[in-house]
């Protein structure tokens, strides 16, 4: 039991060196020390007495995920966008149902309370419609509200 307690701490002690070297590889670091006969070296390795002069993180892998979160926001903006232009498109179809919708009943109404209903010939004559041809328009007044007002 104890040689497999110490298989499991020296894999965690891996991971964990290992994250940490992960988390440094997107960064270059320089250093600078001088020697003992004051000749100044540069080393990305620390060393005792050695000051840190630069640090500077890779632009590639930033970039990289940089662009992967930005394309995946554009998408998310079209996204909302196409969702409110159909949004959009229904209330403008709703308006322009409703504004069919009150000319339709409009129009049936006053062909309901007509007596007679008449068309006008090519000469400007009132040409007055039997019964029957009046109920036809009726009818089809009636149909044309149905389809733009949802039926009654």
């Amino acid at each position: 039991m104890p040689r497999i307690t110490a298989i499991l701490l020296a894999a965690s002690i891996a991971t964990l060196f290992g994250g940490v070297g992960l988390a440094r590889a997107d960064q270059h670091v320089v250093y600078e020390w001088k020697d003992a006969q004051g000749q100044v070296h540069y080393t990305d390795q620390w060393v005792p007495g050695a000051k840190l002069i630069r640090v500077q993180t890779a632009p590639a892998a930033t970039d990289a995920a940089t662009q992967g979160i930005q394309n995946e926001s554009n998408a998310a903006s079209q996204d909302v966008k196409d969702e409110d232009a159909a949004a959009q498109v229904r209330a403008d179809e709703a308006k322009a149902r409703a504004a069919r919708c009150a000319q339709d009943k409009g129009r049936y109404q006053a062909l309901i309370q007509s007596r007679r209903i008449f068309s006008i010939d090519k000469n400007g004559n009132r040409q007055y419609m039997s019964d029957a041809q009046a109920d036809a328009v009726r009818l089809k007044a009636r149909e044309a509200m149905d389809a733009d007002c949802g039926g009654s």
